[in-house]
């Protein structure tokens, strides 16, 4: 007994041992414009605002990973075409907030409403503040919340929430997941676990568990694909709201069993190794917001 109590402790300290770790640090950003009617300049106008949280990855398994830096920089808020915001070498979290801020006014005042009012700085001595909660039809925003979603094996799945408010009975919103292998140092796409986005867009419909009525799967092609997470032996593919279903339906996320799509040939040798390995961190989803 007492043989067997020793290597169980060795077996969960290997476990342990062997488990993917990412260190994150938390930051959060926000800034506000004004927007006026060309001829009510002296209005209360129209408040947008730009918000970032973020749990930011430091370390993965212990080092630094600049492959996973430029891989949600550019996923979350698009380095590449935004060179004057993320100029290169954004390898630590004080030049990432920078750019962040950089980026943050860069949307604010490069907006459509821009070019047809007249802008201001939020905060504009002698103006009343607008709050969402007294008159939401003149605040608008634009939120992006970054953090990690779950570990399995040596694949870390990271989840941006995005929420759009322009007015109306409702914010849009998704969630769009990353996957990052820690032993390769490299993004992991839906092609890399997936044969034939077709065949899988095929699939999909039959594991979709609402009424036949409330389908919309001729909204979506094959190229419209790439959303996705693995966990619990499932490759799960979340579609935001009006994707494929009403608004009321929320997101729609249907669960293809790992196994299934093997016996249809459709994994990849690197989709294959989830078979097995289904099983690691189980980290928290970001909540829905209402």
């Amino acid at each position: 007994m007492k043989k067997i109590f020793i290597f169980a402790l060795m077996f969960v300290a290997l476990s342990v041992q062997g488990a993917t770790k990412v260190e994150t640090q938390h930051f959060e950003l926000a800034d506000s414009v004004r927007f006026y009617e060309p001829d009510d300049p002296q209005s209360d106008g129209y408040k947008f605002s730009e918000m970032v949280k973020a749990d930011w990855p430091i370390t993965i398994n212990g080092k630094k990973s600049l492959a996973l830096n430029d891989f949600l920089l550019e996923e979350v808020f698009y380095a590449c075409q935004n060179p004057n915001c993320f100029p290169g070498n954004v390898n630590d979290v004080n030049t990432l907030t920078g750019c962040v801020k950089n980026w943050i006014d860069y949307i604010l005042h490069s907006s459509a409403m821009a070019n047809e009012y007249i802008v201001k700085d939020y905060g504009t001595p002698g103006v009343k503040d607008i709050t969402f909660e007294e008159d939401p039809m003149r605040c608008m925003y634009e939120l992006t919340d970054l953090k990690q979603s779950h570990v399995v094996g040596d694949l870390v799945f990271f989840v941006e929430y995005s929420e759009i408010y322009y007015g109306g009975v409702h914010p849009d919103y998704m969630y769009n997941y990353y996957a990052f292998d820690a032993a390769l140092d490299r993004p992991i796409r839906l092609d890399d676990i997936i044969t034939d986005r077709s065949k899988l867009l095929r699939i999909l419909p039959k594991y979709d568990k609402r009424d036949k009525d409330v389908k919309w799967w001729d909204n979506i092609n094959a190229v419209d694909l790439g959303n996705f997470y693995i966990k619990d032996g499932n490759m799960v593919c979340p579609f935001a709201p009006y994707a494929v279903g009403p608004f009321c339906d929320g997101e729609i996320e249907v669960k293809v069993p790992l196994k299934t799509l093997n016996a249809k040939g459709l994994l990849t040798t690197y989709g294959k190794k989830f078979l097995k390995n289904n099983t690691g961190n189980k980290g928290k989803k970001a909540k829905k917001r209402k």
